[in-house]
């Protein structure tokens, strides 16, 4: 018992000793608002630099500075606890600590208070979502969680990534929906690839990769300057940057020095990089072929081969989606046969047929054994502003023979309405972007079962409905197609087969061709 007492009484002692640092601590150290990265405002006029900071655990941006990137404020009335701005003919009024947010008369409610830091009046994130739009009578393109926000008529590039291995090197290779210009530096043991001043909304942020010569490729536009800094696998490799399709396609070679890599193709970038070992080879000219090793999916392009492709591309895009991928292997058939290899296969066809038909160019969420998550492969449609968006996927249906069912996207619940005068045209929820396609997109359904009722030996049914989630985030008519059955109980048989495939992808690109002539007329 003494002894019980006697470390009871020292473990008090300690307890106190802690209470009384922890006490002091919070006296001298005060929670502080944390540098975080910048918010870059893009207009037709040029662009904005934000700095943001992270108040807890939401980032926030300067109110002035916000506004004054998307217009001009004239004044402001500032008193302890609240401030009101004059923005144009706006009044924007906002209180310390509080979520409502003023705009003339209406009221906006933020999901985080508006604080005050060093002096300033900082907004979360959301408000450019739920308060600016009705602010400004321009155009406002925010992609919830990205650092940056173009307004009016500026349209942003994104990008493809793909790795290609080369005898003693690899080859990145990234299509651009937009032409970009070249300029590359050697910073840090790192490349950077300077891509002027067309603004980019990438689609990842990074990409990482298990390759001996190239680990890492990450996009940064902090500076308003978008850039792509490339992370070698180990030093001493040699690096060549190269354009190819006006601008619209970048293939960036890292060898082992004296490596003779096969030539690219391309016209040369801007500008130079210094790197050990050998000068950099001359490169070919504009009109030279693409060596056999060289990506062969353009997947922004009207054409398979890059160098070759239109240097505008005119073409409306289809997207293509082979479900699942990498880890994610999705069903599987006693046989060994994978979802994702069945679903890219048959991609794979109906791409082909779609780029002979000269009707379409192809655009795709996945290249390769990759698995971008729905948003990322909604976002891929999105920006390319497509005719329609299939998504393609492998079923277990048990032991039944062959079937194919197509699905377009069921809400769970019909949309809340919000009064007129709270509605915004810029702005509309990801979760309900498909609900203004759903008439086309049971029309491309229909399409599609029609041809596949043709097939000889395949079991259909009418469209179906199902909150096929890769769907919802579509801005344009989609819908998924499963084929089955690829249950571990039976082989795959007649799915692995490629006269099989093939006579299902001629019926999926007939029915793309027929959907794109336009809504059918009563």
């Amino acid at each position: 018992m003494l002894f019980l007492t006697l470390n009871l009484r020292l473990s008090t002692a300690r307890l106190a000793t802690a209470v009384a640092v922890l006490a002091l601590l919070l006296l001298v150290w005060r929670p502080r608002a944390l540098r975080s990265d910048n918010f870059v405002f893009y207009s037709p006029h040029g662009h904005d630099v934000v700095p943001a900071q992270m108040i807890g655990r939401e980032e926030y941006l300067p109110l002035i500075q916000v506004l004054n990137a998307v217009g001009s404020v004239s004044g402001w009335q500032e008193k302890q606890k609240s401030i009101v701005v004059y923005f144009g003919s706006v009044h924007v009024e906002v209180h310390r600590d509080d979520v409502k947010v003023k705009v003339d008369k209406r009221q906006v409610v933020l999901p985080a208070p508006v604080r005050v830091s060093n002096g300033q009046w900082m907004v979360p994130l959301s408000f450019l979502q739920l308060a600016l739009p009705k602010m400004v009578p321009q155009q406002l393109n925010y992609r919830v969680g990205s650092g940056r926000l173009f307004i009016g008529d500026v349209s942003p590039a994104s990008f493809t990534v793909s790795l290609k291995s080369l005898p003693g090197g690899s080859r990145l290779s990234l299509d651009f929906t937009s032409a970009v210009k070249l300029k590359t530096v050697s910073q840090n043991g790192k490349y950077v690839l300077f891509l002027g001043d067309h603004p980019v909304e990438p689609l990842e942020k990074s990409f990482h990769f298990q390759d001996p010569y190239v680990t890492d490729l990450t996009f940064d536009d902090q500076d308003g300057k978008p850039k792509l800094i490339v992370t070698p696998g180990s030093l001493g490799l040699n690096f060549y940057p190269s354009e190819a399709a006006d601008g619209k396609t970048l293939l960036v070679d890292l060898a082992k020095p004296g490596t003779a890599l096969p030539l690219q193709g391309t016209t040369s970038a801007q500008g130079s990089v210094s790197h050990p070992g050998p000068a950099p080879r001359t490169a070919a000219p504009a009109a030279a072929p693409l060596p056999a090793g060289a990506p062969s999916k353009a997947t922004n392009l009207a054409t398979a081969n890059p160098a070759t492709a239109p240097p505008e591309p005119t073409l409306p895009a289809m997207v293509l989606d082979p479900g699942h991928g990498a880890e994610d292997s999705g069903a599987r058939s006693r046989d060994g046969v994978l979802e994702k290899d069945l679903a890219a296969q048959i991609e794979d066809r109906v791409r082909a047929a779609l780029l002979a038909a000269h009707d379409y160019r192809v655009v795709l969420t996945r290249v390769g054994d990759t698995n971008p998550d729905l948003d990322a492969r909604d976002a891929i449609a999105n920006v390319t502003r497509p005719v329609a968006f299939l998504s393609l996927h492998a079923g277990n249906y048990g032991t039944s023979g062959p079937r194919v069912v197509v699905y377009t996207y069921r809400f769970p619940a019909p949309p809340a309405l919000l009064p007129v005068e709270t509605r915004s045209p810029a702005f509309v929820p990801w979760d309900e972007v498909q609900r203004s396609h759903l008439d086309r997109s049971r029309e491309l359904a229909q399409a599609l079962e029609t041809q596949f009722a043709t097939l000889p030996g395949v079991a259909t049914s009418p469209p179906q409905e199902a909150p096929v989630l890769v769907l919802r985030g579509v801005d344009a008519p989609a819908v998924a197609v499963e084929v089955g059955s690829l249950s571990p109980d039976v082989d795959a048989g007649l799915l692995s087969d490629p006269g099989f495939q093939e006579r299902l992808s001629a019926a999926i690109t007939q029915a793309i061709m027929i959907f794109g002539r336009g809504p059918a007329k009563p």
